[in-house]
């Protein structure tokens, strides 16, 4: 048996193709508005988050950060105090064994004993305390400075983009030190030790401080390894005469031009 279908019209096909269109663009608008709204809303409540939440973790952090500051402040003075608490710091360190390199700064420590293993947390933080540290920055305006600077994590990335090497850092510290001359040290057990070729040479001596600000000499140490070391350190806590060049050192692309800057500011100390 054949069966007929019913014949359909071009008007009729028109009207639903119209109608199918009117449809999706009725479904498009209503997405758009409704995905509108959201964001619209989303926007709301991160306002509030920002002015509240956000807000007030941050002012929490950099509470502690100024506690964690204060410790060290008060650690670096010659009492009977200070000593406990560097004592107690490295006590607690071994408690958590945590282990440090010789050449870790104890703010570094202090924020590792305080916020945990956490490698990217500890540098974070700990790099923004030693921003202010090297430029003075008093316990007590720990939380506006970090403010200031942006935030730890803005501290941060402006450490990284003028950031040396231990090598570099050691260079210009050579020549930054090359006219500095706070003491003439001599005995006979240095004589007896003397080097001809070391002459011109830098050198470490391991002294002990006293109470009456002299220093006694335990040992003499001629390794490049530890002298570099000691020259690195000693740039990076007298380096805040280099504020003045960050600039031209960030805006230095060539690697040579960098340290260059950097070793200008530093010879200014």
């Amino acid at each position: 048996m054949n069966t007929t279908l019913p014949a359909t019209s071009s008007a009729t096909l028109a009207q639903t193709v119209v109608q199918n269109d009117s449809s999706a663009v009725a479904v498009k608008a209503s997405a758009t508005q409704t995905a509108y709204a959201l964001l619209e809303q989303l926007t709301v409540e991160r306002e509030v988050w920002q002015d509240t939440v956000y807000r007030t973790s941050n002012e929490h952090l950099y509470a502690l950060l100024q506690k964690c500051y204060q410790f060290y402040t008060d650690m670096c003075t010659d009492t009977a105090n200070a000593k406990a608490l560097r004592q107690a710091l490295t006590d607690y360190s071994n408690i958590k064994s945590y282990v440090f390199t010789s050449a870790t700064h104890s703010l570094t420590k202090i924020v590792k004993c305080v916020f945990g293993a956490d490698r990217r947390r500890v540098s974070a933080y700990s790099i923004a305390l030693r921003a202010a540290l090297s430029n003075n920055v008093k316990a007590q305006d720990i939380p506006a400075f970090i403010n200031d600077g942006g935030g730890v994590e803005q501290l941060r990335l402006a450490k990284s983009s003028t950031s040396m090497t231990p090598k570099q850092k050691a260079a210009v510290a050579s020549d930054a030190v090359a006219d500095r001359n706070l003491a003439v040290v001599s005995s006979k057990a240095f004589a007896e030790n003397f080097d001809g070729g070391k002459i011109g040479m830098n050198t470490v001596l391991l002294g002990t401080w006293q109470a009456d600000g002299s220093i006694i000499v335990r040992a003499v140490v001629q390794n490049d390894t530890v002298v570099n070391a000691a020259l690195a350190s000693f740039y990076s806590t007298n380096k805040s005469a280099a504020d003045a060049k960050v600039a031209e050192i960030k805006a230095a692309n060539d690697s040579n031009a960098r340290l260059s800057a950097i070793k200008t500011a530093a010879l200014t100390a």
